[in-house]
């Protein structure tokens, strides 16, 4: 099943709420302006039976039956209604008796004839005729109702007084409800409007739709292009500027981009380098192999193998062979890049591993180097992965060890301090003869190194331990020596 599109979607959440809540608003209003009209024309009508009734004779009424139509009473009775529905602008205005029997009418009911239509007003003519309240006080309207020329109309009911004090005849009333007319054509008017606000909105959601679908679309076509190995184009400008939520997808995409372009290009150095270190000890073996064969391969007439010498084949091998390990360790060990885990190291624990890493200096260097360690006393503890921060102070101790390996009082001093209270700066410094300025730009790349049998990843990985840890590195050299400084955040 196919998903609708965003356009769809949003269309639709503008578009429908919008609507409901218009026609909601429209029907309560009509509702609540009909009933407001109803509610007045129901007084109206009550006042104008009220007064109606105290103006009728109850003895007069009784005086009709059946037939005396052309009576004087009948035919004054029947005068002063027709001149209060005139004067009122009422439909039509009738006498009833408690049986709903006509006695004077406006209308064509004759005398003694059943007025049905007051059959739906039972509850409110009942107490009209046997309700607790003065009879003076005693009126009631009816419900809405269409006459049979289908117009609304409504009916108010006053009872006449009489001797007995139980009224036996009321006076009706019955008023158009013209204002109904009117409504409808609001509700006409509001539905026109509401109408013409969908149109408006529809274009609205179809034209936000396109703003918001025509970027989310150019980019999953940049995704796509990227999903396939194309990492050289970038995210136009046009998307990743602005801070609303695609801005904020495209820069992310291009963050990505450019991270997945650079760990490309790593990943491809690397192979590059690891395929040049691994040749050489590859070739070496190669070649003592091959004399190591010759050397112990039986000929006739031939004096017997210098084992000496055929030793001294399998050490080189071994030599290559040990090469060839270091390479491919610190090859793994550089594309592993495991995040750091962070722990507290105080001054103590920082104090034994700068020892440590003193020990390790020294056996490389033998006794012709002193190294030494001096911490200061007040050094703040630090938050960062014991073990890969010992791998990255022995890698600088032992550069720092070869380098000054040749000077007649080489010396390598390992230092640690407070930068700020939220810094500790860990030194690591040697009086060597300096990193020449051509070495100084290169020094970072991974696979560089001057050294016959480096692999030139010991100060690459050094700088992403710092970065791991948030911390920064700086060196300064001169001929006087060379100093790195290791600036790593602390224990909150």
């Amino acid at each position: 099943m196919r998903r609708p599109s965003l356009s769809l979607k949003l269309l639709l959440a503008m578009l429908l709420p919008s609507l409901l809540a218009f026609v909601a608003f429209g029907f309560l209003s009509r509702r609540a302006a009909a009933l407001a009209v109803e509610a007045e024309l129901g007084r109206r009508l009550q006042t104008v039976a009220q007064l109606l009734a105290r103006q009728v004779a109850d003895d007069s009424v009784a005086l009709l039956q059946p037939g005396d139509e052309d009576s004087r009473t009948h035919r004054s009775l029947t005068r002063r209604l027709s001149e209060v529905r005139e004067s009122a602008s009422l439909a039509r205005v009738y006498v009833f008796a408690v049986d709903h029997t006509a006695r004077v009418d406006t209308g064509p009911a004759a005398i003694g004839e059943r007025l049905y239509h007051l059959d739906g007003s039972r509850s409110e003519l009942g107490l009209i005729f046997s309700g607790k309240a003065p009879v003076s006080q005693r009126a009631a309207s009816s419900l809405l109702f269409y006459g049979h020329d289908g117009k609304p109309y409504k009916s108010g009911f006053a009872p006449i007084p009489s001797e007995s004090g139980e009224p036996r005849f009321a006076v009706g009333v019955d008023g158009s409800a013209a204002l109904y007319a009117d409504l409808i054509g609001l509700q006409r008017t509001l539905l026109g409007v509401g109408a013409l606000a969908a149109v408006l909105l529809t274009g609205l959601a179809i034209l936000l739709g396109r703003r918001v679908s025509q970027p989310l679309r150019r980019l999953s076509e940049d995704a796509k292009i990227v999903g396939q190995g194309v990492l050289d184009r970038p995210v136009p400008v046009a998307l990743r500027r602005g801070h609303d939520e695609l801005a904020v997808l495209a820069q992310t995409l291009e963050t990505m981009r450019e991270g997945l372009l650079q760990r490309d290009e790593r990943m491809q150095m690397m192979l590059a380098g690891i395929a040049h270190e691994v040749r050489n000890p590859l070739g070496g073996m190669e070649l003592f192999a091959g004399l190591l064969h010759e050397e112990l391969q039986p000929l006739p007439d031939a004096p017997p193998p210098d084992l000496e010498q055929a030793r001294s084949y399998v050490a080189r091998i071994q030599r290559e062979l040990h090469h060839l390990q270091k390479v491919v360790a610190d090859f793994l060990l550089y594309a592993r890049k495991l995040p750091p885990d962070l722990q507290r190291i105080d001054v103590s624990a920082l104090g034994r591993l700068l020892h440590e890493v003193e020990q390790s200096a020294r056996g490389a260097s033998g006794s012709s180097v002193e190294v030494s360690v001096e911490i200061a006393e007040r050094c703040p503890a630090l938050r960062a992965d014991a073990q890969q921060l010992r791998r990255a102070i022995e890698n600088l101790a032992q550069n720092a060890v070869q380098a000054c390996a040749s000077e007649p009082n080489g010396q390598v001093r390992l230092s640690a301090e407070p930068a700020s209270p939220r810094l500790v700066r860990i030194i690591v410094s040697d009086n060597g003869p300096g990193i020449p300025d051509d070495v100084l730009a290169k020094m970072w790349t991974p696979f560089f190194t001057t050294r016959a049998q480096g692999t030139g990843l010991g100060l690459p990985f050094v700088k992403e331990i710092v970065a791991a840890h948030k911390g920064e590195i700086e060196v300064t050299t001169s001929a006087a020596g060379t100093r790195f400084v290791l600036t790593l955040p602390t224990e909150p």
